[in-house]
């Protein structure tokens, strides 16, 4: 077997050499294609000869199989079970010279060959093996000292291009005049375009087959890296963009097919090492400035800075407008990358992504909010409408849900009107926060100004003091069957809501009023006269709403 060293650890070869590239060599002008004239596109990367009959465990994937008609089966099945193994293992031609042997092969043999798209050539009778495997092999080699040469090339210019201070759309413009005008995208891990060059043409063809969506966010996370088909006559490239263990996002190249051949492949590989490069310096320099902002908005949001005066100025640097009506708004992830949780990914990485994700998400909905990351809660200060103070808080959960698919829990201060009291609107926010996870549970936007009762049970960190007065209050009733149980804690909790008028908790549970009558008379005798009795009706109230909280009722 002759193969050129180290092949399989470079990739396609060259342009792609091809069985019809070398049927089209003078070498073999007379040599005719028998059967599987469906596969003169399949490429050759090395040449084998057969000798023995039982070739097969030493048959690779893109071979030229050379054999005399020696070495081949006698009988009729065998050598169209050869033909069909030689196809199974990716053989890329089939070439004969039946020398003396000569006969035809048998018509089942070519017919598998049609089927499987696998060529099968008949070599002149005064063409030496030595001639086409020296010719052939030299090809491979020239094609593949080009492809390295391109390669560098390719590498170079990109390289030339961040050290003279380029960015990422440099790199996506360069790429898309060396593929020929194709459509490029570098996007991040959740497929927000960080840079792109396309026209409106390809644009509407993407957003046709879905690769783009309406807001030009790229829908290819269901796609691995490699050329995959889009459409017949569409071709995309993918090539993650990583530092490390750190995904920063990916290379997407979209282009016709019929030119998106293996030295496109090798474009796409070096702009995203260089991107790479690119992306690292930007989260370096951003880290820095985040980092000073999550400072300055730390001193504001817990009152410790000297100078509020200084830090409102400071906080004006940023873009950030906090001379209007305001809410803050702290939030955490509900959520560990399975990445992380495997132990493959640093955790801090997986902080810096949803910490980007969160200050984008307030910039889509308040661009001239605050944001900022502290060590366990994500924070921002927003702009509050006059009717609905909650509305962007609760427009960037959905966003962050949407964009992430993960849950995060958000607590919202009362609004703030004087800057000077943001630090007041934080620790409302902070205790909305944790009271609305222990009283809904996570993954919910709760407001300070909402929580009601659960202002003074949030004060209470004794989970147990709580179910113990659950139990002292409810005891009897939370003792009865599952079905029963749900009936009268609902029927008891109308009656209340309704200030114990049965006929309106009647109507309300859509039940005779009888039946009422009959379920006070059962709860009555469960916890007591509460028809009659205001302070019981009180207890009662506050026991219904503190066995809403997730760990009282567990």
């Amino acid at each position: 077997m002759i193969e050129p060293g180290d092949a399989d650890r470079t990739g396609p070869v060259a342009a792609g050499l091809t069985v019809r590239d070398v049927l089209g060599m003078e070498l073999l002008a007379d040599a005719e294609v028998l059967a599987g004239a469906g596969g003169l596109d399949r490429q050759i990367q090395r040449l084998n000869v057969m000798t023995v009959p039982n070739i097969l465990p030493w048959t690779k994937e893109h071979e030229f199989m050379l054999s005399t008609g020696y070495p081949l089966p006698q009988s009729e099945e065998e050598l169209a079970e050869l033909v069909r193994q030689f196809a199974h293992r990716g053989v890329a031609v089939f070439g004969i010279k039946f020398g003396r042997y000569a006969r035809a092969l048998p018509q089942r043999a070519l017919d598998t060959a049609d089927e499987l798209a696998l060529p099968i050539v008949r070599i002149p009778e005064d063409v030496a093996f030595d001639d086409i495997l020296s010719r052939v092999f030299s090809d491979i080699v020239n094609r593949q000292a080009a492809t390295i040469a391109r390669a560098q090339e390719i590498h170079s210019s990109f390289l030339h291009i961040v050290l003279a201070g380029g960015q990422l759309p440099e790199i996506a413009a360069k790429l898309s005049e060396l593929l020929g005008g194709a459509a490029v995208f570098v996007a991040d891990e959740d497929g927000r375009t960080r840079a792109s060059v396309y026209n409106a043409e390809q644009r509407d063809r993407l957003v046709d087959i879905g690769v783009l969506d309406g807001q030009g966010r790229l829908r290819t996370a269901h796609l691995g890296p490699g050329a995959q088909q889009l459409a017949e006559d569409l071709t995309v490239i993918i090539a993650p963009v990583s530092a490390g263990e750190l995904r920063c996002g990916r290379l997407v190249v979209v282009g016709p097919s019929d030119q998106m051949g293996p030295e496109v492949t090798v474009a796409v590989d070096q702009a995203a090492v260089v991107a790479a490069l690119d992306v690292t310096r930007q989260l370096a320099v951003d880290a820095v400035e985040r980092q000073f902002a999550a400072n300055v908005l730390h001193d504001l949001v817990t009152g410790q800075g000297a100078d509020i005066d200084d830090a409102l100025a400071q906080c004006a640097t940023f873009g950030w407008d906090l001379h209007r009506r305001l809410v803050v708004v702290v939030s955490r992830a509900e959520w560990v990358p399975s990445r992380e949780r495997a132990g493959h990914t640093d955790p801090d990485l997986a902080q810096q992504r949803y910490l980007d994700l969160w200050c984008s998400e307030v910039r889509n909905q308040d661009p001239r909010g605050a944001s900022a990351g502290f060590a366990t809660n994500l924070v921002a200060v927003v702009g509050a409408a006059e009717d609905d103070p909650a509305a962007v808080p609760r427009e960037m959960w959905s966003g962050l849900k949407a964009t992430t698919r993960h849950e995060f829990s958000m607590g919202v201060s009362s609004p703030v009107d004087d800057p000077r009291l943001i630090s007041v609107g934080y620790e409302q926010a902070r205790k909305a926060l944790h009271m609305g996870r222990r009283a809904r549970g996570p993954g919910k936007v709760t407001s300070f100004a909402d929580l009601g009762l659960f202002r003074l049970l949030s004060l209470v960190d004794d989970v147990g003091e709580l179910r113990r007065f659950v139990d002292d209050t409810l005891g009897p009733l939370l003792g009865l069957e599952e079905r029963e149980r749900a009936e009268l804690l609902k029927t008891l909790d109308v009656l209340l809501s309704s200030h114990l008028n049965v006929a309106v908790a009647s109507r309300a549970l859509h039940v005779h009023y009888n039946t009422m009558r009959h379920r006070i008379a059962k709860l009555e005798q469960l916890v007591g006269p509460f028809m009659l009795d205001s302070r019981l009706c009180l207890h009662l109230s506050v026991a219904l709403q503190v066995l809403e909280m997730p760990d009282v009722a567990r």
